[in-house]
């Protein structure tokens, strides 16, 4: 989808809910800062929560990290999340972070979009928007690639969240680069893009972005409460495979965690069903 489609689609989906006859209604809005990370312009997608400009009050922020081949628009315009959020006093968060896999890139050492997030766009949130700075009301969850992202973050600043979600996440990466049928299985436009993230062969570097690593290194009481779910027909087999194994390794490091298995597949239909509980369970954490 190009960037000028998503950004039709995401006015479209924004005109249809200010015809909604909702007892809440939140203001979505596109915003950017420059990223001295990237050294680029760094867009996100915003919610802001009915009654934020007539109040004072400060709000929990859920940060929502896109998949491959999506944007900062994915969604808002692929899933039901504006209606969802509109139950809800949140700000949330969607930027776009390309095919980066949320890494400081390997192949372009001036493409730090780990840095991106963490040191560039958290603080310009926490600045610009009446956000709730603590960690346990800032949450991260994301989709696939953005599952990745959201996990490793999790895991890796814990002083940052107090709960990421990875929707079917993709945690096989970096080091499924070594498994040949890992690597067979998926496009040539994805396997590069996970090389260009983290290398093509394995590195020091690969230890800092590998979450069953990351996990064994972390000190379980400082952990987020994680969550992870992912389709019982899911099409990369690895992506659920790969979920029980992390569900098993937070058990033995008793860590805080709860796993859902269920019908579905790799696709926005999973993914919208999905959100909706996280928003949930974030809510009765946080307000």
């Amino acid at each position: 989808m190009s960037r000028h489609h998503s950004q039709f689609l995401l006015f479209l989906v924004l005109f249809l809910n200010t015809l909604r006859p909702l007892s809440a209604q939140p203001t979505v809005r596109q915003d950017s800062l420059f990223s001295r990370s990237i050294g680029t312009w760094l867009h996100y997608s915003l919610l802001l929560p009915d009654g934020y400009h007539r109040s004072k009050e400060r709000y929990p922020v859920v940060y929502l990290l896109h998949g491959f081949n999506q944007d900062h628009t994915s969604w808002f315009v692929s899933s039901e999340l504006v209606r969802y959020a509109a139950a809800y006093r949140f700000i949330i968060v969607a930027p776009g972070f390309g095919n980066s896999w949320y890494a400081n890139s390997a192949a372009q050492p001036m493409r730090r979009y780990e840095d991106a997030f963490i040191a560039d766009l958290l603080p310009h949130v926490d600045s610009l928007y009446r956000t709730n700075p603590s960690r346990d009301a800032r949450s991260i969850a994301g989709l696939s690639m953005g599952g990745y992202g959201a996990l490793k973050f999790g895991v890796k600043y814990p002083q940052l969240f107090g709960f990421a979600a990875g929707l079917s996440p993709s945690i096989q990466f970096p080091a499924g680069l070594e498994d040949s049928a890992i690597v067979a299985r998926r496009s040539a436009a994805s396997n590069a893009s996970v090389r260009a993230a983290f290398g093509a062969a394995r590195t020091p570097l690969w230890d800092e972005q590998i979450i069953p690593l990351l996990v064994e290194r972390a000190v379980s009481s400082a952990m987020p409460y994680l969550f992870l779910s992912s389709g019982s027909s899911d099409n990369i087999p690895e992506v659920p495979i790969q979920m029980h194994q992390l569900a098993h390794q937070l058990r033995r490091k008793k860590i805080r965690f709860e796993m859902h298995e269920s019908p579905g597949g790799h696709d926005w239909k999973f993914w919208d069903a999905e959100i909706e509980k996280v928003l949930g369970i974030i809510a009765r954490r946080t307000q």
